[in-house]
């Protein structure tokens, strides 16, 4: 499942991170700590050493009592917590805190004795050759007359030090083990919150795959998980609309073919049948099967043309086109029809020249469907106008009829394939439901938009919006 394989990798990768911070973080401190206190500490004993050498500088000098210089010593011990050494120029011990007798006579390391001899202050930290633990110890040398005469010992055990990084370690893992408990418990709940809803929209997602195309996701979040919910359950609305639209297309398509083939099949039978007897009855046969015949011409030619419009197959080309030259055109290609029907035809604004950004063909597709559908559906006698207007850089067509209208309600359907208002009227016509399909195909993929407006019993006004080309010239 999404949610178990997700939710384990975010929950290591936060853990991986979080540990990782973490001890990085311990390691950093713990080394500038360590360093800090360290250094802290020399600088103490470098100055206080310092101090104590001014002071042993006299008894050195005038060569007094070591028991003196010893009780000095004890002193300073006592108030520093480090254990002090007197030496020679030799690096001898003349005087110790604290045990005097077991350090008199020892000698230092051969490398401090040349620093001392130099001059130089010795800053070291490691295994004294005398203690069996690690020390911090300086060593300041005594000066008289410009020449060394002894120097001044000061070590000082890392063990308050140690102890203190210890505590410090210590704190430092129970505040880890803290941040890593409530850590987890916020990455548990973060990663619930991102996978809760993947996984709502895998059942979805599989539900749908199956052929339930009702399901939605419920993701109620306020942010980018949201919106894709959002855009989950409108995918699935989409894909419904396309379902219902596949469904009721195959439906239509059937429908149609089916009255038709009906028709031919019926005639042929008859006539196989020799029902065909006079020369008046064949010819009338063969009329009816005519007819049948190019109505399933026209609905498989708007099929194919619809059906590559829509998935982009048929290229449309766009370039400057005289509009009203088109709309003159058409009309002259429809005269037969209009004089059978005795429509008539008025035409304004198609006096001038008016360019359009268009295809030539397609505009006149979608004129000649336009004007088809005016005459069908005007009484006969009547009127259709046709009007071009120029406004505001786009140039808007309708076409007028004086026919029985639309019902407000359907209106906004008779974009849809085979929508028709009157089906068994439509039929009688010859129209295949598709013609103004295409047309909005057609004037969208233009860069157009179509429009409609109706009145039940005063006639239908159907048109179109195209660009003005910003051309010169057009091409026919």
């Amino acid at each position: 499942m999404i949610r178990s394989r997700l939710f384990t990798k975010m929950v290591v990768t936060y853990f991986c991170i979080i540990m990782s911070t973490l001890t990085m973080l311990g390691v950093l401190l713990s080394f500038l700590l360590n360093n800090y206190l360290i250094y802290n500490k020399q600088m103490e004993m470098l100055v206080k050493s310092t101090d104590i050498s001014n002071l042993v500088k006299v008894f050195l000098v005038e060569k007094r009592d070591p028991g003196e210089l010893v009780a000095l010593l004890n002193l300073a011990d006592k108030k520093l917590g480090t254990e002090i050494w007197v030496i020679d120029r030799t690096g001898g011990v003349i005087a110790a805190s604290a045990d005097q007798k077991m350090h008199e006579g020892d000698l230092v390391e051969p490398s401090d004795i040349t620093d001392l001899q130099q001059g130089k202050v010795s800053i070291r930290r490691g295994k004294s050759p005398v203690y069996n633990e690690t020390v911090l110890w300086v060593i300041v040398p005594v000066q008289d007359n410009g020449g060394v005469i002894g120097g001044v010992i000061m070590y000082s055990p890392i063990l308050g030090i140690t102890q203190t990084m210890i505590k410090v370690r210590n704190l430092f893992i129970y505040s880890a083990v803290v941040s890593i408990m409530f850590s987890t418990v916020v990455v548990y709940f973060l990663s619930k919150y991102v996978t809760g809803p993947l996984q709502d929209m895998n059942r979805v997602a599989k539900q749908l795959a199956c052929g339930n195309l009702t399901e939605r996701v419920n993701i109620k979040q306020g942010d980018e998980i949201g919106d894709l919910g959002e855009a989950f359950n409108n995918m699935a609305d989409q894909i419904e609309k396309q379902e219902k639209m596949r469904r009721d297309f195959v439906a239509d398509v059937s429908h149609e073919l089916r009255s038709p083939l009906t028709n031919v099949q019926g005639f042929i039978e008859a006539m196989i049948d020799g029902k065909d007897r006079t020369s008046e009855d064949r010819s009338r046969y063969l009329g009816i099967l005519h007819k049948e015949t190019l109505r399933l011409t026209r609905l498989v030619n708007d099929l194919l043309d619809l059906s590559r419009l829509e998935s982009g197959i048929l290229p449309i080309e766009k370039r400057p086109v005289d509009i009203t030259e088109v709309i003159k055109n058409t009309i002259t290609k429809l005269k037969p029809a209009l004089q059978d029907k005795g429509v008539n035809v008025v035409e304004g604004g198609t006096d001038r020249e008016i360019v359009v950004q268009a295809n030539h063909d397609r505009v006149e597709q979608v004129m000649s469907n336009l004007l088809d559908n005016a005459v069908r559906y005007s009484p006969a006698g009547g009127n259709i106008t046709v009007s071009v207007v120029e406004h505001l850089g786009m140039v808007e067509v309708t076409v007028v009829d004086e026919g029985e209208g639309i019902p407000a309600e359907e209106l906004s359907l008779i974009w849809e394939r085979f929508y028709k208002v009157d089906k068994a009227r439509s039929r009688e016509t010859g129209g295949t439901g598709l013609g103004l399909a295409i047309v909005r195909q057609i004037i969208e993929s233009l860069g157009g938009e179509v429009k409609a407006a109706s009145e039940v019993g005063r006639g239908t006004k159907i048109g179109f919006l195209l660009p003005v080309s910003q051309g010169d010239t057009f091409l026919p």
